[in-house]
């Protein structure tokens, strides 16, 4: 039977051991109380966390602490652990991987921010150069392909940065990148039409032959749209493959299967509505950009299950080490990339809509705050900070744009 351990990790190294608690902010040290100017900590259960700040001060902190932690090549994280044990990432392949799409999502955090914040800009472009040169990241192995959430996320942040300024230099190399990055998805392209990043059950084979994951196919499907609308030439067949791994991972309630190797147990606990709350609204925006019309309705239904209906079970997951070992089988690493791609799906609904759900989604995306200003949701390796602070930055600076304090 296939292993159920497959978002970001194969399984702990020497699982057996004890499980380490999540991190906790330090507390304030001496006798004197906090300053006015710093945010409560509050005791949340077995871990601390802070009380929510104004939504701007949120974002610009966030935005300083990425500055301050870029890499001196212009990337962000590093294979450098804390823990004892670790997810399996092994060198070299999985460990580019992971710095690569954690840069990619840090230049897409810092350009979409929009904020006048010293150093920014520049930490932005250091960031471009490292991906023009790094970016096509060769797999691991013929388990592991985490490369593949490289490709989505640096193919969406050359698309991103050809659409804001055409007249770049640039342009003419991230052009010629988003291309290889276009016939790299081919190659890796899963038979059964999406992308996955472990090949657990599979004979590894030259193209992938295990399972696709509903959410890192929709992941790519983005990155493949924005680059289209820059003029990428994108293979017919390709979308068309991947869209319908997307629509056959679909249930009839809008959750959407973790990977299509699980269709014939579409009710255990991942493939249930609180388990997929993560994965659904990118997973109706993949199917609604590509020709699959999805109702205002679907979206609204989405968010509500995310944001009112199940949010004490997507916050048990936050910060917990073993994947998939909460509720639903839910991972902390699930909940800022849930989050994120809900303020994308938010910010295109009607304004009551809007009015009703940006202060739950900006209240929802602080709790994963640390007192430095970063936000992480998942210990993983010293990739966990900027890839969760990138992704709350998209979220709240979409929030501050529609208005919310």
């Amino acid at each position: 039977m296939k292993t159920f351990v497959f978002c970001l990790a194969l399984a702990l190294q020497g699982a057996g051991g004890e499980a380490q608690s999540p991190q906790k902010p330090a507390p304030p040290q001496g006798g004197e109380p906090p300053a006015a100017s710093q945010p409560e900590i509050v005791q949340d259960g077995a871990w601390q966390r802070l009380a929510p700040v104004p939504c701007e001060r949120a974002l610009r902190e966030a935005i300083q602490w990425l500055v301050k932690n870029q890499n001196t090549d212009g990337s962000w994280g590093s294979h450098h652990s804390p823990r004892p044990i670790e997810v399996l990432a092994s060198i070299p392949g999985s460990q580019q991987a992971f710095r690569v799409a954690t840069t990619a999502l840090c230049v897409m955090a810092l350009t979409d921010a929009r904020l006048d914040v010293p150093g920014a800009a520049d930490a932005a472009e250091r960031g471009l150069e490292y991906l023009l040169k790094d970016f096509d990241v060769k797999r691991q192995s013929g388990l592991e392909h985490y490369n593949v959430w490289s490709m989505g996320y640096a193919l969406e942040c050359f698309g991103e940065q050809l659409k804001r300024r055409p007249e770049d230099p640039r342009a003419k190399s991230m052009r010629a990148a988003c291309d290889t990055l276009v016939e790299r998805l081919g190659q890796y392209q899963t038979l059964d039409g999406g992308w996955g990043y472990l090949s657990i059950d599979g004979v590894p084979t030259y193209q992938p032959s295990d399972t696709s994951m509903s959410f890192t196919t929709a992941t790519i499907l983005l990155g493949l749209h924005v680059a289209g609308q820059q003029g990428i030439a994108i293979p017919k067949k390709l979308l068309e493959r991947a869209v319908d791994h997307i629509e056959r991972s679909r249930l009839s309630d809008d959750a959407f299967l973790y990977g299509e190797y699980l269709k014939y147990r579409p009710r255990m606990g991942i493939n249930e509505l609180y388990g997929s709350a993560c994965r659904t609204p990118l997973c109706l925006r993949a199917l609604d950009l590509f020709g699959r019309k999805i109702e205002t309705q679907h979206y609204v239904s989405a968010l509500e299950n995310l944001l009112v209906k199940s949010p004490d079970y997507q916050k048990a997951s936050v910060r917990r080490p073993i994947p998939h070992e909460s509720w639903y089988s839910i991972s902390g690493y699930f909940y800022l990339y849930g989050h994120a791609y809900a303020a994308y799906v938010l910010e295109r609904l009607p304004k009551k809509e809007q009015d009703r759900f940006w202060p739950l989604l900006v209240d929802a995306v602080q709790y994963c705050r640390d007192p430095d200003g970063s936000f992480w949701d998942y210990p993983l390796y010293s990739y966990h900070k900027p890839y969760g602070t990138a992704l709350a930055v998209l979220a709240l600076a979409r929030a501050q744009r529609a208005g919310a304090k």
